[in-house]
């Protein structure tokens, strides 16, 4: 038997993988137009990657991390935290990221000689794992009851 916990990340990497499905359609897409266009990976990539980001930001916010999400009543998808502050370790922990596959992109393509394309799916696998991570403790992570007691 599943404790609720481990229910509520299994339920929550199934959200958030529905939803980067459509980010990395996204992300592909337009990744895959710029490479036909002869722009460089290098600014291929975070234009791409940041196609993706800005539908990422409201599914997982409304969709996958969401208290509706999670089976809670009554409560909305930026309580208990100010919308902010959601708004803006997205956005740093986004930037950590993109950072991270262009490094990880440059590394697969100059140094291990792969294709752009074939960099690209080798990078995104792993950006994927750690997004969620990220995504889950620290950019979603609901902040912990304030206790009225002294």
């Amino acid at each position: 038997m599943s404790s609720p916990g481990k229910r509520d990340w299994v339920n929550q990497l199934f959200r958030f993988g529905l939803v980067g499905v459509l980010n990395t359609l996204i992300d592909f897409s337009v990744f895959t137009l710029l490479i036909v266009l002869s722009v460089h990976y290098v600014v291929a990539q975070p234009v791409a990657y940041l196609a993706g980001t800005a539908n990422s930001y409201y599914m997982n916010r409304a969709f996958t991390f969401s208290a509706r999400s999670r089976g809670e009543k009554g409560s909305e998808p930026t309580a208990p935290i100010g919308d902010w502050a959601r708004k803006l370790r997205f956005l740093l922990w986004n930037l950590v990221m993109l950072g991270a596959s262009i490094g990880l992109m440059a590394l697969a393509t100059e140094a291990a000689g792969f294709h752009e394309m074939v960099s690209k799916v080798l990078v995104t696998g792993v950006i994927v794992v750690l997004n969620f991570v990220g995504s889950k403790l620290w950019v979603f992570a609901e902040a912990p009851a304030v206790s009225k007691e002294h």
